[in-house]
């Protein structure tokens, strides 16, 4: 005949610290199996020590009767250290102007439309950024490809009386310059005003009169 399992011993810790005081405290560990049950308490008298150590069984019992349920704890979970080094953090935006065009706002990149005459004024920046409005508006430029404005006062005046219709007849580079490279940025040097402007007139085929060569211009 198979014997029972045994149940699980009840082991009972009482602790009473030394006291001068007529009311003396004491702890009370009584512990079965898995189950425990802890108080403190006064007493007057060591007969007082019956009476608890009874009401700490009866609640050691209440507590077998309705163990408390007690959720397992995930087991830790390391992370993986990478052999990789650690990515560097992504480089800061670029900034951006909006250019107010007829329906909506375009953002173009400052880098994508440069002043490469000099002027670093505000005054001169909102100029440009109304031509290039004037550009974007007659289908010339995207707003994506990097142009450069080599005097922007000049180029004012040169657009002034323009409208989105005429930008069809021109194309982009006929107004600025295109792309990130700087070379060929200075403007083609204007013809001076006294400076005599020389044509080549073609001439006629020599004819001949009563024996004589004669040549005649073309003016």
């Amino acid at each position: 005949m198979a014997k029972k399992n045994a149940k699980a011993p009840t082991v009972i810790t009482l602790t009473l610290p030394d006291s001068e005081s007529d009311e003396r405290h004491g702890t009370l560990l009584i512990q079965r199996g898995d189950l425990a049950h802890v108080r403190q308490f006064a007493y007057a008298n060591l007969s007082d020590l019956t009476a608890i150590i009874k009401d700490g069984v009866m609640a050691l019992s209440a507590v077998e009767a309705e163990p408390p349920i007690i959720a397992e704890l995930p087991p830790p979970t390391t992370t993986p250290v990478s052999s990789k080094k650690t990515a560097p953090p992504p480089a800061p935006a670029e900034p951006t102007v909006d250019i107010p065009l007829k329906k909506g706002v375009k953002t173009v990149k400052i880098s994508h439309l440069k002043l490469t005459g000099g002027e670093t004024d505000a005054a001169a920046y909102r100029q440009a950024v109304q031509l290039a409005a004037t550009l974007i508006d007659g289908k010339l430029w995207d707003g994506e490809t990097p142009i450069r404005i080599p005097d922007v006062y000049a180029l004012t005046k040169k657009m002034k009386h323009l409208t989105a219709r005429d930008m069809a007849l021109f194309a982009l580079e006929d107004f600025v310059q295109v792309g990130d490279s700087t070379d060929g940025d200075e403007p083609p040097a204007a013809v001076e005003d006294n400076e005599p402007l020389t044509l080549e007139v073609p001439t006629s085929p020599a004819i001949s009169t009563n024996g004589a060569s004669e040549t005649t211009a073309l003016l």
